[in-house]
């Protein structure tokens, strides 16, 4: 039937339940960006630096969904991503663009800017970061987010969630 909560071994280390956490919190975000309906729950809002049009995709953006991010740059223009590699030589003179080229993110201001250096914010669905302080909190969206990773950890806990081999 299970083990006394008082008793468990897995409750009572702190490191097992660490160790488990970002499993959960994984697990939590991508069954929420399954469902429409609790996708925003999950978007956040990144500043990027760019340097000479490449900037790096922070490791907390779920990048499954870049398609459905929004980018922008500082003067607030909105920039068009692209799922595909295309030749970055080629200019659309209207249409600035992003595309990932391995861990960064290639940009392609409209003409007549060639090079672009400056922050950019992408709103996009995103992991939180974890703190390396334990006693620091995470920074869950929302509430609602927050609660629904602490159900996911108690089903964890009784072995009611299975996680893929990463």
């Amino acid at each position: 039937m299970g083990v006394d909560a008082n008793v468990s071994t897995v409750i009572d280390s702190k490191g097992g339940l660490r160790a488990l956490l970002p499993h959960v919190i994984r697990y939590t975000y991508r069954e929420k960006a399954k469902d429409p309906k609790f996708l925003r729950d999950i978007y956040v809002r990144q500043t990027i630096p760019f340097t000479a049009n490449v900037g790096a995709c922070p490791d907390s953006v779920m990048r499954e969904y870049l398609k459905q991010a929004e980018f922008q740059d500082e003067d607030g223009s909105l920039i068009a991503y692209l799922d595909y590699n295309i030749d970055l030589n080629q200019k659309f003179d209207q249409l600035g663009y992003v595309v990932m080229s391995g861990n960064n993110f290639n940009y392609s201001p409209p003409s007549p800017t060639t090079s672009y250096t400056g922050d950019m914010f992408v709103s996009v669905p995103s992991y939180p970061e974890i703190p390396g302080d334990p006693n620091d909190p995470i920074p869950f969206p929302s509430d609602a987010t927050a609660d629904d990773v602490v159900i996911n950890l108690a089903l964890a806990i009784r072995g009611d969630i299975k996680f893929e081999d990463a």
